[in-house]
């Protein structure tokens, strides 16, 4: 019997042109595995050497995500010219088999399968890993009919039947029919890109069809990256207008336009399908037990990929209960974002358009977190529950050069970076010609509360375990501002730069013992002082700062050079 390593080879699944993955059984722990090989040769030794570090990165990354509804990444090694990984082998069909039946009216079915997905992709954003090949061939359906994602931070090879770019470690891989703009730009991507590719499945599972169709890699590119897609209800006259809209928001061309995370789009289709048919359906659970029976042999269709670079990730979701340790990325908490009524949809991708410019915000839901740090300095202390009661809106990035002057002069002109040396009155200022547009919102700076909420987004501890990713700091930036939403990721609320580039204003006044006798909900800060409270750390200061807990002061008339702002929101 053929082994590799300690595993013993059963039956060929796949092969590409960068390995072939394997039915295998491990005898050390008794149970069959599916075992994936990548060739390392044709390259020079330094390179083979930089490949084999990156797959075992990209593969211990993986490993990490230990999830209901992602197959599993069990062990990595390599030898010789080639890398081996080893993952859960899952006895099903892929999504493929599904689609093939042409059926697109069980919307609960098609529900059920997107919120799975949708969960399992919303915590590997969260622990740090963007997919970048969402599709059917990679949602597989054990027997029971569950989800089971394959292929989190493995390579991409190609598979019958799709038009994909080129697969190679460090360049663009996916599969183009489901890749987002962004990805086939080359752009740094983060969870939304997966968003975009669940929605072209999503549109698919309610149509039959895809969104953008063109007859060769350069016209369908060029529809996803300039044209709109087709209408769904122009393929399936049925659908509710308001899935069309939930669709509409998750494709958009626009990353930060989309919905903050995979779970809050499959509740927005969620909300726009009827109750009858939302409701859990027992048969269409069923009816995958035949289809996994007559198509098994599809799930070798798993396997066609190679590996790439991890870069960007969020969103996850915010818990609506205290938080006093940080999550586990395999048991995302639960209800980040409601089944959100039909006319409310749009608001998760609002833009406030100033002068062509847009300024946008992310719909942030009440809950509970722990906010301060009994193991910081004592103004951070205690920590203490704290209720947000209400939604509102908060400003995805700081307000910018481009924002503060087509406010306070109607044209647009500066930089996309912060707006800094902007004192707390003059901040004030800019929000009142904000709320003298009429819009039906009312504009603030936020609490203090409010601040530490959002910056926290359902992480129970101090510093973000992925902070490099999402801050600019002293440490990263050469101690200059950067462009807003650029190089950095998103937190799981979609909100950027939160701990880093410009410190932020808030509206609270600083009270010394405030902390110990705050009210537990919606608390505002002391109702006087002689000072305001400003948050997050900056591009000025190192990440010793940069954490979620850490309070700073200055009086009203202050400026810095790193001292700037972001708008919140609510409906009048």
């Amino acid at each position: 019997m053929q082994t590799i390593g300690r595993y013993q080879l059963r039956a060929e699944l796949g092969r590409g042109g960068m390995g072939v993955v394997y039915r295998a059984y491990d005898p050390e722990l008794d149970r069959e595995v599916a075992l994936k090989s990548v060739k390392l040769e044709g390259v020079t030794p330094e390179q083979r050497l930089q490949n084999e570090q990156y797959l075992a990165r990209e593969a211990r990354a993986a490993a990490r995500l230990q999830h209901p509804h992602a197959v599993a990444v069990h062990d990595f090694f390599s030898g010789g010219d080639q890398a081996f990984i080893v993952m859960e082998f899952i006895r099903g069909a892929n999504l493929d088999a599904l689609l093939a039946t042409g059926d697109t009216s069980n919307h609960a079915q098609t529900l059920r399968i997107l919120r799975e997905a949708a969960a399992a992709l919303d915590a590997a954003h969260l622990a740090g890993i963007v997919h970048r090949d969402v599709k059917p061939g990679n949602i597989l359906l054990d027997e029971t009919g569950r989800v089971k994602i394959a292929d989190f931070g493995i390579a991409r090879l190609s598979g019958p039947g799709a038009t994909q770019t080129a697969p190679s470690l460090g360049s663009t891989a996916g599969t183009l029919s489901y890749m987002s703009p962004e990805q086939i730009r080359g752009d740094q991507l983060d969870g939304r890109s997966d968003q975009f590719a669940l929605a072209v499945v999503a549109y698919q599972l309610f149509t039959g069809q895809l969104p953008f169709q063109g007859d060769t890699w350069i016209a369908q590119s060029y529809k996803i990256l300039n044209e709109p897609h087709i209408p769904a209800r122009t393929l399936n006259p049925g659908l509710p207008a308001t899935v069309e809209a939930a669709l509409d928001i998750a494709l958009r061309k626009n990353p930060l336009q989309r919905f903050p995370t995979c779970s809050a789009f499959v509740e927005a289709l969620t909300a726009a399908i009827p109750t009858q048919q939302a409701a859990p359906a027992a048969k269409g659970r069923l009816l995958l037990i035949p289809l996994f029976l007559v198509v098994t042999g599809i799930l070798a269709m798993m396997f066609y990929r190679t590996v790439k670079t991890v870069q960007n990730p969020p969103p996850g979701e915010v818990s609506s209960q205290p938080v006093t340790q940080p999550a586990a990325p395999a048991a995302p908490v639960t209800q980040p974002v409601a089944a959100v009524p039909p006319p409310m949809v749009a608001e998760e991708s609002l833009a406030l358009i100033l002068d062509g410019v847009p300024m946008d915000f992310a719909r942030i839901l009440p809950g509970r977190f722990v906010m301060g740090c009994d193991s910081c300095d004592h103004h951070e202390k205690p920590e203490h529950a704290v209720e947000i009661t209400r939604v509102f809106q908060m400003g995805r990035t700081e307000v910018t050069e481009k924002h503060w002057n087509a406010v306070m002069t109607g044209k647009a002109t500066g930089t996309d970076k912060p707006k800094v040396n902007v004192n707390w009155n003059e901040a004030q200022a800019f929000i009142a010609k904000l709320n003298a547009r009429g819009d039906g919102f009312h504009y603030r700076l936020p609490t203090e509360a409010e601040w530490e909420y959002c910056a926290r987004a359902n992480d129970g501890g101090v510093i973000a375990k992925n902070l490099e990713q999402l801050a600019w700091t002293s440490d990263n930036s050469g101690r200059e501002l950067q462009d807003v939403a650029s190089a950095k990721m998103s937190n799981p609320w979609g909100l950027f730069d939160m701990l880093g580039n410009a410190s932020e204003w808030t509206n609270d006044y600083v009270g010394e013992e405030y902390y110990r006798t705050s009210p537990r909900k919606d608390p505002k800060g002391p109702t006087s002082g002689e000072a305001r409270i400003v948050r997050g750390g900056n591009a000025g200061t190192g990440g010793m700062i940069a954490h979620y807990a850490v309070r700073m002061a200055d009086k009203q008339d202050s400026r810095g050079e790193f001292l700037g702002f972001r708008v919140v929101r609510e409906r009048k």
